[in-house]
């Protein structure tokens, strides 16, 4: 599985069978999704409910949030065993960072990648720039096996960045 940042909320999720596409446009291979329900095709699951995208594929769980709020124990129930977390931060059109460190703390995923409007604070680990250390995620059965580059701290929610980001790729292998 390839995560790929296409800037801002946007993501594009290549798997071995379909390649997704959330953010502002919410795509299952060629179909456009315009509406809140399930989907599924070539052993892709897609939901999209109440400002959640949730996909689940190649026995991974991935949900995106642009802008969260703190969860209801029956919300947090639906987001039970989520392997990676594509959650806005920064404040404004995104989450704010004290409640996206919330958020994070209740759903407690194995991986987070933040989404900004505007590049990350100098000196924080950046997600996926070209040939730099931290772009890719190696997962052995479901665990996380090895994490390169530096760790992703809370340092690295921070709100008040407005600037162009680098986009960015993440692969996700599974053993």
């Amino acid at each position: 599985m390839i995560i790929t940042w296409a800037g801002k909320e946007n993501f594009i999720i290549k798997t071995k069978g379909q390649t997704i596409k959330v953010g502002a446009e919410i795509a299952l291979g060629t179909f456009k999704i315009q509406s809140p329900g399930e989907y599924e095709s070539s052993g892709v699951q897609v939901e999209v409910i109440d400002g959640t995208i949730e996909i689940l594929s190649e026995k991974m769980t991935i949900a995106w949030i642009k802008k969260a709020k703190i969860l209801s124990d029956q919300e947090l129930e639906k987001l039970n065993g989520i392997d990676v977390l594509l959650l806005g931060v920064g404040g404004g059109e995104f989450t704010d960072t004290k409640t996206a460190i919330g958020v994070v703390n209740q759903i407690e995923p194995k991986v987070v990648i933040p989404m900004y409007s505007g590049n990350p604070p100098a000196g924080s680990p950046r997600f996926g720039e070209a040939g730099e250390a931290g772009s890719k995620i190696i997962f052995s059965g479901g665990v996380i096996a090895d994490l390169t580059g530096s760790s992703v701290s809370a340092d690295f929610l921070t709100e008040g960045v407005r600037s162009e980001i680098p986009v960015g790729t993440a692969e996700i292998f599974e053993g």
